[in-house]
This record gives structure tokens, sequence and C-alpha cells, in this order.
């Protein structure tokens, strides 16, 4: 049995394409994580009608259903008035978020508590949230609470009547429970930072607790790999045939440029069966992937790159033409990179890689600055003038103008200097500019990860 959830995200905003909704991909990866398939995601605009039905297709197909939004105190967060609706229950104040939210403003000695037009939205203790109105951290902590906090205020926390409330670590207005024609329906702040909250603080555990209730019984064993050096389309091809008789086992693939992920995934009612399952696959598919694989988990290229140049002692310079500094800018992302990186040279003019890192005038004169022994030159000049055991060099042609008969757009040489000498790897891929920088920047990692 597979529980089967449905996220269901509220608010104009999303629909006009205004903010990217990050809330179902996070919901639905702590769901995934809990063997919960999310079959379905949904947006739709504040209006009650909009949501209403939403809401009902929703409860129609799921076993579950979680929304995000519509609960603040402004009059387009109808959420609690859709939901208490359509349960046939009143909407009431949550008592213990009142209290909550008296306590909020009182710490701040809000003038305009009891009309509450001044109020943030999603303000958390106990510092103001997003548009906090001015002066508002510097309020003065400890003051009488008002006598009453005004109506607009109230409607955040509202709950339909009888409703399994989550309480809000990050915000005021609460999370909520109800059961609409037998299906749970959880309902969440908009802001992200609420729902991680309030999903560690309580509802991970009751997700869990649901998927357990409803008699779901199967387990899922996952594994995530990462490819780099070939297309998706390539990868699908040798992985061919992996699960085709392997009962509820699955194989899927996911672009996120310049690498492809690879994912397992074996569901079986038996969870040590399903981990058997997934290392007997995880054996054929390292065979097919062999030169390819560079990892898997969550750690990419680029932190895999910078933390073994550091258990390795290892340090590294740069030498870059078409990528600008991003190489450079890729090794210092992870901390404790200066371990690692000794520094770079931006070389993008001939005359500075003459200057900077020795290239020969008359290397330049015959091959050009997009040519073999000119990265050979600047990887061999970066290294001793920085005194590193590795270098890499990059030249070559981004575009979207400057290409050649001979030497076209997303032509790319690269060389790596080490103690043994230089090797090189032209590229050739007629993308975007940002694609072949891009490309180019992972390529020098590449080379890096293989030195090492």
């Amino acid at each position: 049995m597979r529980k089967r959830a449905e996220i269901l995200t509220i608010g104009d905003e999303l629909c006009r394409g205004e903010i990217v909704d990050t809330n179902s991909s996070h919901l639905a990866a702590r769901l995934w994580d809990l063997a919960i398939t999310t079959r379905w995601m949904t947006s739709c605009n504040d209006d009650e009608a909009d949501i209403a039905i939403a809401l009902a297709q929703a409860v129609a197909r799921a076993d579950l259903v979680v929304c995000s939004g519509g609960l603040g105190p402004t009059e387009d967060d109808l959420t609690v008035d859709v939901v208490a609706r359509l349960s046939g229950v009143p909407a009431v104040i949550d008592e213990p978020s009142r209290a909550r939210l008296e306590a909020w403003f009182a710490q701040r000695s809000w003038p305009a508590a009891q009309g509450g037009d001044l109020a943030p939205p999603g303000a958390s203790p106990p510092a103001a949230g997003p548009g906090a109105a001015p002066g508002a951290r510097g309020a003065t902590p400890g003051a009488a609470a008002p006598a009453a906090i005004g109506t607009i205020q109230l409607r955040q926390v509202r709950i339909p009547a009888g409703a399994r409330v989550y309480p809000n670590p990050a915000g005021l207005a609460p999370s909520f429970e109800i059961s609409l024609q037998g299906v749970p329906v959880i309902c969440l702040p908009g802001f992200p930072r609420e729902i991680h909250a309030i999903l560690e603080a309580s509802l991970e555990r009751r997700f869990a607790e649901l998927r357990e209730s409803s008699g779901t019984v199967e387990r899922i064993a996952r594994r995530l790999y990462r490819v780099f050096g070939r297309g998706e389309s390539q990868i699908s091809q040798v992985c061919r045939g992996l699960v085709d008789s392997v009962p509820g086992a699955s194989i899927h693939y996911q672009v996120k440029f310049p690498e492809t992920l690879v994912k397992l995934v074996v569901r079986d009612r038996d969870a040590e069966a399903a981990d058997r399952t997934l290392a007997e696959l995880d054996r054929g598919l390292r065979e097919r992937l062999r030169g390819f694989l560079y990892g898997d988990g969550d750690e990419n290229l680029v932190d895999r790159t910078v933390r073994r140049l550091i258990e390795a002692g290892k340090t590294v310079a740069t030498a870059e033409s078409c990528t600008g500094g991003m190489i450079g800018e890729l090794l210092t992302r992870r901390p404790g990179s200066s371990r690692a990186f000794l520094g770079g040279a931006i070389t993008y003019s001939n005359a500075e890689k003459t200057r900077q890192l020795g290239v020969r005038a008359d290397t330049l004169a015959s091959h050009g600055a997009v040519s073999e022994p000119t990265v050979r030159e600047m990887a061999r000049g970066a290294r001793e003038r920085f005194g590193a055991d590795l270098a890499v060099a990059v030249s070559g042609v981004a575009g979207p103008d400057g290409g050649t008969p001979d030497k076209p757009v997303g032509t790319v040489w690269l060389a790596l200097a080490s103690a043994a000498g230089a090797t090189t790897k032209k590229l050739g891929w007629p993308g975007a500019r940002d694609q072949i920088r891009t490309l180019a920047s992972w390529w020098a990692l590449k080379l890096l990860d293989e030195a090492i």
C-alpha cells in the first residue's frame, strides 16, 4: 500500500508568477523521506471558490493533503474560513495562540496593536519578521500587554473548531489539521522558515503516524548518484534494462546542469528486502557508469574536489581567461578552502597572459589564445608563480561572438599542471555563453579531482 499526498499552495502571487513556490519542493522532499509519495502539486488564487474547488479535488484523490498559505491577518487570508465552511464548523480563536500573540505585542509595546494595521504578517518572536513597521526592533521589551488585540491581528490565530493545532515556533499563525471526507488536511502558513520550524517541531512525527495508521506498509530504499561528462540520454541508454525485471524498482534521471543525477528507488513491504535489492542494483549501476560516475549522495563535484584537496594536503592555483574567475569562485564556496586554494590570475587579454603568467608571445602569435600550447603555459605559469602543487588553466570562445571556422563558439582548452608535467583537454560545446563557462569550470574541477 502506498500513501499518496497532494500539496496545495495558496496565493495570488504564486499564480501570477511573482514568487517561486519553494514550499512545495521542500514539503515533497520531507514527505518522500518519510516514504510518503507526493502525487499531485496544485496552486490556486486567494479566492474562496478556487480554494474550495482545489481542496475538494485533493481530498477526492489523495490520502493526505498538505496546504500552505492563507493563514495570515489580512482579508485575503481565507484558508481558515474555507476549511471551516467545508468542515461544517465555525472558525474560532485558538486561545494558546492568542496568548502568544498578546505576549508578542507586549514585548514590543506596539502602539498599533489594537488596530493591527502596522503589525507584520508572519512576524516571529523574538524579532520582527519581514515587513515589520519602522522602530519595531527598537521597541521597549517588557511593556504591558494591550488591553485587546485588534480583530485584524486575531484573524491569524483562528482555526476551524475542533482542529488539531500545531504551534508555530517561528511565527504567530498556528498550523492545524482537520479531516475532510475522511482525509487528513494539514494547513501551514506560507512563510518557508515557519514551515520548516513546524515540520521539525511536530509535523514530521505526525506524518509518520499518519503513514503507519493508514496501514501503509511500503518501505522505500533509494540512492542518488552523480554523473558528469555524459548527457541524460547517454546515461539512460547505458542504464537501459537495469531495473526491468526487478519488482518495485525504478530509475529516474534529473539534469542539474552541468551534471546529471541518477536516482535508484526500491519499494518493498520489507525494509531489509528493499535495502538488499538496492545494494544489488547499486553494483550494476556503478559498473555501467564506470568512468563518469564521480560520487553519490549530497556532495557535488565542487564540494568533493575541495574536500579531497584539503584531505590530501594539496594546494591549487588557477589561470582563467573565458571563465573570468568562476573556477576560483567555485573553489572558495566551501568553508576552509583557504587551506587548499592559494589564488588565481584572471588573464583575459593576451598581454596579461604574458605579463602575469609568462605565456610566450610567439606561442600566442602562432597558436592563438584558445589553444593547447597556450593553456599549458598558463597552467605552468600559475603553478610556478603561486608555488602551488596543482594549477588549472582555461581559455575558450564563450560566445556569442568571436568564433571562427577553426575555433567555433564553444571551443575550450583546459590544462592541469603538476610536478609530473601538464595534461590538457579540449571541449566542444556549442551552447549558450553561461553554459560554456559553467561547463569549462566544472571540467577544471574534474581535472583536479582526477589528479588527486
